[in-house]
């Protein structure tokens, strides 16, 4: 089991946008800019979907995800397994803190990705490198 350290955590801290990869069962894949997102734990994030159509039907299709960030701290590639929510306390949950942060959006689906695999993405000799 995956368990992110303070370092990844930290780095987070800040970072606007991060970039969701899917790919569906056929294996094509989308990337798509994301700001609604945290760190629900250390095995757990949550990210929130407002105006997904592919990387929604990609994960309806194939749960596998990754997503990746960059920030004056460093940055990493995250990758995961998601579950989606719609009509239950996880999603009503995700609608509370998305309209507290900015009340014109309306989540569609509560994503939340079991994190897997953790990897650098700094330049230099562990660009790559699998850390967790």
């Amino acid at each position: 089991m995956v368990k992110l350290t303070q370092e990844v955590k930290d780095s987070m801290q800040g970072v606007k946008t991060i970039f969701l990869a899917t790919c569906s069962r056929a294996g094509v894949p989308n990337v798509v800019p994301m700001g609604a997102y945290k760190v629900l734990d250390d095995e757990t994030m949550l990210l929130s979907d407002q105006f997904m159509q592919k990387s929604l039907s990609n994960m309806q299709e194939n749960p596998r995800v990754a997503l990746t960030y960059w920030s004056e701290k460093g940055g990493f590639q995250i990758k995961g397994t998601v579950t989606l929510h719609k009509d239950d306390q996880v999603f009503k949950d995700d609608v509370a803190w998305v309209k507290g942060m900015k009340p014109t959006l309306n989540p569609k689906t509560a994503i939340v990705m079991k994190i897997t695999d953790v990897y650098v993405v700094k330049p230099g000799p562990d660009a790559g490198k699998k850390l967790l």
